[in-house]
């Protein structure tokens, strides 16, 4: 891409090639070793003076903590004048030596390199984090994190070409922690918190590892967006980040894969996280594109109680959640899918429990349908009696090593050969041309680990919720250039990704 005139000149810091770099990204490091360098002369406010200047291992965590900060809020700016906003954990005990990332430390990553940025006006902090251990009505804790954005100043740092399509400047995120174990404990005051444990490295988990990296390899020549106008991206983005319950971001630097299990014996969890079209609500998935054209979900419907079902050595019902409970009439605005994903979240929410619950879980909503949470969990037991002794028994992530383990074996089959596969737990996204291929293999692979033959659907879905508006109801936009921008963001995002593939071949010949 080429530079517009009177761009500032950006220094390069003594160490630019760090072992961790591509140097697809040079103009994204070129910008990060300047940041590195202003920090290093950097007058403090507080103080009047500059701090030491690092060396060595320090200055290597430095390069990597602005990296980190600058890669993560520009990630999720569309354009110029659509910025999304990146959190970050401000609080010294998320910084403890236990942290998988032993790159990030409070003292440089917070204190040195986020601190210092804000004082330099590269970043700018929108809504500071909290902690309130006693926030919801039922004294559970709530907490948000920390919110800043890219400054302008920051901005000018790129060309305008280069924000017009800045997401893909932008370093894939590699998740240096593959392989997690996450398990729940009860703190000193009684709350229910995940903390992390060390993993035993075994011949089970190199394999996990080389086969991650096989899938990761895959997915990281490949360009997978939302074809969708970026004001409507724009939006959905801040949508999920301000979702109180469950804070989601879209960052398409996120386009790798870590599993996470839940006992140090790795028998539960195990499913694939960390791509970002795992964040987006289902009903947009059908605006998913790889490399520009069309993909298409093919999903394992009813895949834990057909795995139950075949323990048991007893047929399945077709449809393991439809018919549990009939309703002769359903209440004003619920729909029989209303009611068959609540049983089906009912189901989940009772597989995954290791004791009956007393009271619906969080998205089952009985009254809904003029009913009470007893009515749902003994309509549950009572239509699968052959799988009922699973029931609150925690039986569901016991499951999930088994479904996540057929989630590798499928993607494995096609990454091999550089094709493009993003798991979804229990389904696939894929470029629709390869339908006819990816569900034999989906069947041939359930049936191996299985036993049975799997019931697959390609999913559909309901309009989303954004599509039905009104150019009305949007802001309205002046600039010509600016409409047409909005409306293509897919577009230059694919051309900037096909310009930085080109260019990685070319200079390898």
């Amino acid at each position: 891409m080429k530079e517009v005139k009177n761009k500032p000149a950006l220094r390069q810091s003594d160490n630019l090639h760090l072992s961790w770099r591509d140097h697809r990204y040079y103009r994204f490091y070129e910008v990060v070793d300047y940041l590195v360098q202003e920090l290093q002369e950097h007058v403090w406010i507080r103080t009047g003076k500059a701090k030491r200047r690092l060396k060595g291992a320090g200055l290597q965590k430095l390069n990597y903590s602005v990296e980190c900060l600058v890669r993560d809020c520009m990630a999720v700016i569309l354009q110029r004048k659509r910025k999304g906003e990146a959190s970050i954990r401000r609080g010294q005990h998320h910084y403890a030596a236990s942290r998988p990332d032993q790159m990030l430390t409070y003292s440089i990553h917070i204190e040195r390199a986020f601190d210092g940025l804000l004082e330099l006006g590269y970043l700018e902090v929108t809504r500071p984090g909290y902690f309130d251990r006693n926030g919801r009505k039922d004294g559970t804790p709530t907490s948000r994190l920390t919110r800043y954005i890219a400054s302008d100043k920051l901005l000018s740092l790129f060309t305008e070409t280069e924000l017009e399509a800045i997401p893909v400047l932008v370093p894939p995120y590699r998740d240096p922690d593959l392989i997690r174990i996450r398990v729940k404990e009860r703190d000193e005051h009684g709350v229910i918190r995940k903390s992390s444990l060390e993993v035993r490295e075994t011949t089970d988990t190199q394999r996990m590892r080389e086969n991650l990296s096989v899938i990761n390899n895959a997915l990281s020549k490949h360009w997978y967006d939302l074809q969708i106008p970026d004001d409507e991206l724009s939006e959905l983005q801040k949508r999920l980040a301000d979702d109180p319950e469950n804070e989601r971001t879209i960052r398409m630097d996120q386009r790798s894969l870590y599993r996470v299990f839940n006992d140090p014996e790795l028998r539960t969890g195990g499913r694939f996280y960390g791509g970002w079209w795992q964040n987006i609500p289902r009903d947009y998935r059908k605006h998913m594109i790889v490399n520009g054209k069309k993909m298409v979900e093919l999903d394992y419907s009813n895949q834990h109680p057909s795995i139950l079902y075949a323990r048991e050595g007893v047929a399945r019902p077709y449809d393991c959640y439809t018919n549990v409970i009939p309703l002769n009439t359903l209440p004003d605005g619920a729909t029989q899918r209303d009611l068959r994903d609540m049983v089906k979240s009912a189901f989940n929410a009772m597989l995954n429990s290791e004791k009956p619950l007393r009271q619906a879980p969080d998205g089952v909503l009985p009254s809904k349908f003029g009913l009470k949470w007893s009515d749902i969990s003994e309509a549950i037991i009572s239509f699968h009696k052959p799988i009922a002794h699973h029931f609150y028994t925690g039986a569901g992530i016991r499951l999930q090593r088994i479904d996540s383990d057929i989630a590798e074996r499928v993607m494995l089959h096609f990454v091999q050969d550089g094709i493009a596969i993003l798991p979804l737990h229990d389904s696939f996204l894929m470029h629709n041309g390869y339908e006819t291929w990816l569900e034999p293999v989906m069947h041939e692979v359930f049936e191996n680990v299985v036993g049975i033959a799997p019931k697959i659907d390609r999913k559909t879905f309901r309009d989303s919720p954004m599509e039905e508006k009104t150019v009305a109801d949007n802001e309205v936009t002046l600039s010509i250039k600016e409409i047409i921008a909005s409306n293509s963001g897919h577009d230059h995002r694919l051309d900037a990704f096909y310009n930085l593939k080109n260019n990685a071949n070319k200079k390898r010949k």
